[in-house]
């Protein structure tokens, strides 16, 4: 169990680092900016989408983001 704890304290004190060491790598060269930002906007899009499909799956009422079924195009 011991090792089970060290494990999670190393996983989050170097998950605290991260955005140093991002921001080292980001500052480089303007590519390597370009290529952080798109990553940073890929990730957040599919988190988004992960987590509007799962509070729609748990049946929390959500708003519509484009049309259903039900609407008619005349």
């Amino acid at each position: 169990m011991n090792a089970f704890l060290d494990f999670i304290v190393r996983l989050l004190s170097e998950a605290l680092l991260m955005p140093e060491l991002l921001g080292e790598v980001a500052l480089r060269s303007p590519l390597s900016t370009v290529i952080v930002a798109t990553g940073t906007v890929f990730i957040l899009l599919s988190v988004g989408v992960l987590g509007y499909s799962a509070l729609g799956a748990l049946g929390i009422p959500l708003p519509n983001l484009g049309r259903g079924p039900n609407d008619r195009i005349e």
